[in-house]
């Protein structure tokens, strides 16, 4: 996507001859979030590893563990995963490029 798709302008190169802002604005801090790859690695890292190998690990040892502490390690694992699909949920829209950012030139 450019200035250009996002305004439906064709025929040249879109830019703003003057910046509607000279300081970040609700738009941009919400919707301009930009996050450098070496975060986005790790945190895909944690994501697969609390979403799914510590949840699989841990109802696994479930079978092998008498009733409580089966019980109480089929409960972390439902809340390390909760907690996976939170951080996974975060990095896509941290990661989303959102057409507003288009009008300030990012």
């Amino acid at each position: 996507t450019s200035a250009n798709t996002a305004t439906g302008l064709s025929g040249g190169t879109v830019r703003s001859l003057e910046w509607p802002h000279t300081e970040e604005n609700y738009l941009l801090k919400e919707m301009g979030f930009r996050i450098a790859r070496k975060h986005s690695a790790k945190l895909r890292r944690i994501t697969q590893a609390l979403a799914f190998a510590l949840p699989i690990l841990l109802l696994t040892a479930t079978f092998a563990l008498p009733w409580p502490f089966a019980a109480v390690s089929s409960g972390l694992a439902a809340i390390v995963q909760f907690t996976g699909m939170l951080v996974e949920r975060w990095l896509f829209f941290a990661e989303a490029k959102h057409t507003v950012t288009l009008y300030y030139g990012r």
